[in-house]
């Protein structure tokens, strides 16, 4: 009984209609020709701009892989692993979740860095993955505490929630940190196995997990900061102050495999708290479904260059 509702649940379809559902109760009360129609009117510059700026997000998502997998990185790795990440975003499309990519996007790698195992670049994407949530966990708690303190509407089972995915952050980098995987995996024979997929927790390598989780905690308000450009473009008025107390929740939720793209779920998540505030339920939905165009956009720009 558990596997046949594991095997519903996960399945692709169920995701689907999942995504069909929350997308009827996102936009069930607005006016979807008026919608479609304002979104067309996006100015084609303003497209450009955003388009060249994720460019340059991605590079830094692409920089922080690279400083994880290689020793002494070269210039010309950056458009190695930016490929590959883009690969990665455009496969991403056909996975239940905005993690889905992973899966595949360090493949491309293998044809350019042959001395490098798969193991080693598989278990690479995991860590990064793992540097870059913890980077959301840690900006999702601090925009739930600011918010309370600020008045925000946030339930107060969202605190606890973030608090322990906070608490559990902590803990990791510390076990990362003070732990010495070489010695604790080295001794026994059958786990030198799982020592070759922790191959950069290793000693020598936490310098660099350090430094990667710097730069996702810095780059993470420069990922979120669109969101209020796009809010300026449609005049949807959300405060940059909303927008960096409301997305980093936004982000961590839909991460979770429950739609397609964060298609549905992101738009009810954007309605939920941002209504909250008075904002127009059209505008805002405005907002998420153009971020989600520009998700699509900028995967299939992955797509590509994958081709190139």
């Amino acid at each position: 009984m558990l596997k046949m509702v594991k095997t519903v649940f996960g399945s692709r379809v169920f995701r689907l209609l999942f995504s069909a559902v929350l997308f009827y109760f996102a936009f069930r009360k607005v006016n979807i020709v008026r919608l479609l129609s304002e979104l067309r009117m996006v100015p084609g510059w303003f497209l450009l701009i955003i388009v060249l700026y994720f460019t340059v997000s991605m590079t830094v998502g692409a920089v922080r892989w690279m400083l994880l997998v290689l020793e002494n990185p070269k210039v010309k790795d950056i458009r190695n692993f930016l490929n590959a990440s883009y690969s990665g975003a455009f496969y991403s499309l056909f996975f239940p979740s905005a993690v889905g990519g992973d899966l595949v996007k360090w493949l491309p790698l293998l044809e350019k860095y042959p001395h490098l195992s798969k193991t080693k670049l598989a278990s690479s994407v995991l860590i990064d993955r793992v540097v870059g949530l913890s980077a959301f966990a840690l900006m999702a708690f601090i925009s739930v505490s600011v918010g309370k303190l600020l008045k925000f509407p946030f339930p107060d089972y969202l605190f606890w929630l973030f608090l322990f995915l906070f608490v559990g952050v902590i803990v990791f980098y510390l076990f990362v940190f003070t732990v010495d995987f070489e010695k604790l995996f080295g001794k026994i024979k059958f786990l030198r196995r799982i020592l070759d997929i922790l191959d950069i927790l290793k000693a020598g390598n936490k310098k660099r997990i350090f430094t990667c989780l710097l730069i996702s905690i810095v780059a993470e308000p420069v990922w979120i900061l669109p969101i209020w450009f796009y809010s300026l473009i449609f005049n949807a008025g959300m405060s940059l102050m909303s927008v960096f107390i409301f997305i980093p929740v936004i982000n961590l939720i839909i991460v979770l495999p429950i739609s397609f793209a964060g298609f549905g779920a992101r738009e009810n998540l954007f309605v939920l708290f941002f209504s909250q505030l008075g904002l127009s339920e059209e505008k805002i939905l405005l907002v998420s479904t153009f971020t989600g165009i520009i998700g699509i956009l900028n995967a299939l720009l992955g797509g590509l260059i994958s081709l190139i």
